[in-house]
């Protein structure tokens, strides 16, 4: 009986008014992000341009070089867009886990989720990381 009270208690404490001050969870919604973030916005049309200029290349080149050139040329193109986009999202992701750790810490969350399907709640960052990735 002691233990049953002591632990409807613990339980009672958990759930005290003072406890219950608001989510202590996170959520970030990473493709948002991606599509209205500033910096990320940056990071694509860095890409697309790039793209670009490689596409204009080959097509300025293609009349004076063999097509094995042409080949080798235009798969070291995308060799080098392949490591422009991994470095562009490595350089994101710091960004938004060094954003959504710093909105974290101000509003004393105790976790940060990606935003999936979620049966208990918790409070939407989004939009704070999307302001603090300009």
């Amino acid at each position: 009986m002691t233990k049953l009270l002591v632990g409807l208690l613990a339980f009672g404490v958990a759930f005290m008014p003072g406890q219950c001050t608001g989510p202590a969870v996170g959520v970030v919604d990473t493709q948002r992000v991606l599509n209205e973030s500033v910096k990320a916005l940056q990071y694509q049309k860095q890409l697309d341009d790039r793209e670009k200029q490689m596409v204009a290349d080959l097509a300025a080149i293609a009349p004076q070089i063999g097509k094995p050139e042409l080949n080798a040329r235009r798969a070291r193109y995308l060799t080098e867009l392949g490591q422009m986009k991994r470095d562009f999202e490595a350089q994101l992701t710091q960004q938004l886990n060094q954003a959504a750790g710093e909105i974290a810490r101000e509003d004393h969350l105790r976790i940060v989720l990606v935003k999936a399907p979620t049966w208990a709640g918790g409070r939407d960052i989004t939009q704070q990381v999307i302001d603090r990735l300009k």
